[in-house]
């Protein structure tokens, strides 16, 4: 059986003491290799439990725990925080407006590895051709880049340090239609040539049917059904999972075999 890298047992998420839980009961196991889908409409805990799952957001109850030991205490350059990256939605809002991509990656690597700036710059070069970013678009700020070239460079700025695990959070929802797939191709093609666990939040059932081999449904803070991804969309057993299936335009949808 491959590594054990994520286990969160009956954790509950709080942004606030007092406030209600935003997210609660949750459980999951992340393994090597695995590909999990966490999916549900806006408000429903998905996000949160992704910060959870990063280390930036601690349970109020229950664990989450890293490669066997809890995100609680463990400092900002722990080698730990290595093993669990995040895709951010927004790909513009989360990159440094003033530097290139090259220079975006290569801080990440100065960080991480000590690395001077000329190996920590060819590096960044090797990671940016990696998700198929070269030439001179590597020396562009943001505001040059088209939005699949933003999002490509945070996948490589998750990947500088070496992560195990990328939490994709909604990767391709401010995206143009033509280059979703790109994208998504580009998470698979990440899962088999370094081994990487995913865990994707969306509210898109199609990107996580396309992308997952398990999925966990959300509905106000609590998990309401799961299992197998193929087998929950063709077989929804929860009212709220076939609402969501039917909630997509041109639906009633049917997942092919």
């Amino acid at each position: 059986m491959s590594e054990l890298l994520l286990e969160v047992t009956n954790a509950e998420f709080r942004y606030a003491k007092g406030l209600a839980p935003a997210a609660t009961g949750i459980n999951l196991e992340v393994r090597a290799g695995d590909a999990v889908g966490i999916v549900g409409e806006s408000g429903s805990g998905k996000t949160t439990v992704g910060r959870g799952l990063v280390g930036s957001l601690h349970p109020s109850a229950g664990t989450v725990l890293v490669q066997g030991r809890p995100w609680k205490g463990v400092r900002r350059r722990d080698p730990l925080r290595r093993v669990v990256q995040m895709v951010f939605q927004d790909p513009y809002a989360s990159l440094n407006p003033m530097l290139s991509a090259q220079a975006t990656v290569a801080e990440v690597v100065r960080v991480w590895d000590g690395a001077k700036a000329d190996v920590a710059a060819a590096r960044a070069e090797e990671v940016l051709a990696e998700v198929g970013l070269s030439g001179e678009v590597i020396r562009r700020r943001p505001a040059g880049l088209s939005g699949g070239q933003r999002q490509r460079v945070g996948i490589a700025r998750a990947l500088a340090c070496g992560p195990q695990v990328l939490v994709a959070d909604e990767p391709t929802s401010a995206l143009d239609v033509s280059v979703q797939a790109n994208v998504l191709n580009l998470l698979l093609d990440l899962r088999a040539s370094r081994g990487l666990a995913i865990v994707l939040i969306s509210h898109d059932l199609a990107v996580v049917d396309y992308l997952t081999d398990r999925a966990l449904v959300m509905l106000n803070g609590e998990v309401v059904e799961r299992g197998d991804t193929r087998a929950l969309l063709q077989h929804p057993s929860h009212e709220y999972t076939k609402t969501l299936i039917n909630s997509i335009p041109g639906n009633p949808l049917t997942f092919a075999s």
